[in-house]
């Protein structure tokens, strides 16, 4: 091979080693970062299950990246009832796409959107699935989500005049209530009042007794506060001299 490798000219040796070496290379199974995700790409991952491989950590962070809470739809075969859903990209959150503006991937428009609840079913890795999920689309594709099946419409809570009466009977209720309040009130009141007297004069009497009290502490107190009057012991000669004077007179 060296040999044979000798006689090619410049060319020659350029085009052998890029179609031995690389061409051969970019055709085999090597795969890139976003073929590895698109094979091992799901809907939802489960929170509590741990990545085994490179190629799952891969596709966890990848999907980690990915913002749940509204969806972009396909719906190039609504006839067939067949969608197409995914997550959206931070990109598109930033822009508004699926949120503010219409989340079929190809409009654009911003007005009379609507939310609509979609149990979508799947199939993944040969398992069927299904969840719930939320999707917001103009009335055009609204139409087509609905072509089929009606979907569950997601709407702002908007005050009807049945709540408006049941808020009116509320307020009068309330009304009614504050016065039961005030008249319960006034009675506790007076209660109260009656109450007060009757602890007035225990409280009266509850003083002249501690200040009966009082005075008996204060008179036991003036005796312990009075200073001892301590005598003094005649000393030995005192005492010989009171037994001699005992003993003459």
């Amino acid at each position: 091979m060296l040999n044979t490798l000798r006689t090619y000219t410049d060319q020659q040796r350029h085009d052998y080693v890029l179609k031995k070496y690389i061409l051969n290379s970019q055709t085999s199974n090597q795969k890139r970062d976003i073929d590895i995700i698109r094979e091992g790409h799901r809907f939802l991952w489960d929170d509590e299950s741990k990545p085994q491989s490179w190629e799952e950590r891969l596709v966890r962070k990848y999907y980690n990246k990915l913002f749940k809470e509204y969806c972009i739809g396909d719906l190039t075969y609504y006839k067939n009832n067949k969608i197409g859903l995914r997550w959206r990209t931070e990109s598109e959150v930033i822009s508004g796409k699926g949120q503010f503006q219409c989340a079929c991937v190809k409009c654009e428009e911003r007005t009379e959107l609507r939310t609509w609840e979609v149990n979508f079913a799947y199939l993944e890795r040969g398992e069927k699935k299904n969840t719930l999920i939320k999707i917001r689309l103009c009335p055009q594709h609204s139409t087509q989500l609905n072509y089929t099946t009606r979907k569950r419409e997601i709407k702002r809570f908007k005050r009807t005049e049945s709540h408006k009466k049941k808020k009116k009977k509320s307020k009068d209720n309330s009304k009614h209530d504050n016065e039961n309040f005030k008249s319960h009130k006034v009675r506790h009141h007076d209660i109260n009042e009656e109450n007060h007297s009757v602890k007035t004069s225990a409280t009266v009497e509850n003083t002249n007794l501690e200040t009966k009290k009082d005075e008996e502490n204060d008179s036991g107190n003036e005796i312990w506060s009075k200073k001892l009057e301590i005598l003094e012991e005649p000393s030995l000669v005192t005492e010989f001299e009171r037994f001699l004077e005992d003993m003459i007179f």
